[in-house]
């Protein structure tokens, strides 16, 4: 037992803290309690009346209020506690998804004298409440139902905006109560996906650290070892979570909290997210437009990763004269250029793209000094692609969970891939692989 809380106890070492870190800013850490045990979901009644909540709302969708919102309910009430639910409804696709209509639903749902709201579900249900939360001025409380995001203890709300994938700053969790009894009833395809979005973390790491060496970008050296530790905390452990152990999902739902408390940090997305992010939100979007059923996130960022690997393995065996010579014949599309693209490729949603691209107030580095900086600092961006593991290596991890490791695995097709790997780069302004390649 002792072996299997030792990952826990250090995370509950980080809550309720403020750090002044040596990055130059103050992070906070607003969530109380994380409780990762069998009978989690009984100790949530308990939470809400120290708390001095008499009144929550909780949140789920129609598998997830099943799987664990019913039992939970029954708990509150015998508590004293008053619950009102919100069983957000599915879309004319027959899925749950995190858009406009999800929330005005919750918001409804929500009776105004309601303190708290309890999101009882995995990603998508998370996303919603996160938001909801935050614009009602109320806290949330996290009850996982399955380990298939890291995005649990962060502040970023991944939402659809008419049509188009963003992430709405918002508010973390008040408190966390993953039930491994729980846990372990998630699908095979969800615990796959939680390691998928893990296994993102190496290429979204290198990505950042591109940020910071090609662009002065500010980088915190304690979320990137906290991301770095959550995503080999999980490949550590991966015999236990293929067999779906208590140990195995313990380490794969530490994981993941580690990975968003590591984005609380900072506040923002970049340690955990980049262009296997970026590609997931592409097809995503495409997805949407032609009425077709979503993919488990995860597992379209295991795909994805892979994908950005094979990216980073051509970096390392492109010399600094190879490179400088590339630079230099290279064509990089003007502003202009780009905006065209853009409207030609994301149609309604275009101007929202664009705005992210080339904010008002924005200050994009001259193209010509990017590829000096580019060339001079060649040693270290392959020093960069060097920490990424092979290809091979990340397809071994996801296959060892029954994951999917190509796009036609998921069922995304050849057109849709080489469109994404030209156009996905838009889908944030941040340096990534896709826009150092577009340089090369």
């Amino acid at each position: 037992m002792r072996e299997m809380r030792g990952m826990s106890e250090i995370l509950d070492t980080w809550l309720g803290k403020s750090i002044d870190c040596t990055c130059g800013l103050r992070h906070e850490v607003p969530i109380r309690r994380i409780v990762i045990e069998r009978d989690a979901l009984a100790q949530v009644a308990g939470y809400v009346k120290e708390a001095g909540y008499g009144e929550v709302t909780l949140v789920a969708d129609g598998r997830t209020y099943q799987a664990a919102g019913e039992k939970l309910r029954e708990l509150l009430e015998a508590a004293q506690v008053k619950v009102s639910t919100s069983v957000i409804r599915e879309n004319a696709m027959g899925e749950v998804a995190a858009d406009e209509e999800a929330i005005v639903q919750v918001m409804l749902d929500t009776p105004l004298s309601s303190k708290v709201l309890v999101a009882v579900g995995a990603g998508t249900v998370h996303d919603i409440v996160r938001f909801v939360a935050h614009r009602t001025k109320r806290p949330f409380l996290s009850v996982p139902t399955a380990p298939s995001v890291d995005g649990f203890a962060s502040v970023g709300a991944p939402l659809i905006v008419r049509g188009f994938k963003m992430t709405i700053p918002a508010s973390a969790p008040e408190a966390i109560f993953a039930d491994l009894a729980v846990l372990a009833k998630s699908p095979q395809a969800m615990i796959a996906a939680g390691l998928g979005d893990m296994l993102g973390k190496h290429t979204s790491l290198a990505d950042w650290s591109l940020g910071r060496v090609l662009l002065g970008e500010h980088y915190c050296e304690l979320s990137a070892r906290l991301t770095l530790e959550a995503v080999e905390l999980c490949t550590a452990h991966l015999d236990e979570i293929a067999q779906r152990t208590d140990l195995g999902l313990l380490r794969l739902m530490e994981g993941l909290i580690l990975s968003g408390l590591s984005m609380l940090l900072v506040g923002h997305s970049r340690p955990a997210s980049g262009a296997e992010h970026h590609l997931s939100h592409y097809w995503e979007m495409v997805l949407l437009q032609q009425r077709r059923r979503a993919l488990l996130h995860g597992a379209k960022v295991g795909v994805a990763t892979v994908l950005m690997a094979q990216r980073y393995e051509a970096l390392r065996g492109l010399t600094a004269d190879a490179a400088a010579a590339r630079l230099a014949q290279g064509h990089v599309p003007s502003e202009l250029t780009d905006a065209q693209r853009i409207r030609q490729v994301y149609g309604d949603m275009a101007e929202q793209v664009i705005a992210e691209n080339f904010p008002a107030n924005g200050t994009a580095a001259p193209a010509q000094a990017l590829k000096a900086r580019i060339a001079e600092k060649w040693g270290d961006v392959q020093a960069i692609a060097r920490a990424v593991p092979a290809a091979t290596q990340l397809i071994a991890w996801l296959e060892a969970v029954q994951g999917p490791v190509t796009p036609e695995q998921l069922g995304v097709e050849p057109e849709l891939v080489e469109a994404s790997l030209q156009d996905a780069l838009f889908v944030r302004n941040r340096f990534t692989i896709l826009r150092l390649q577009r340089l090369l």
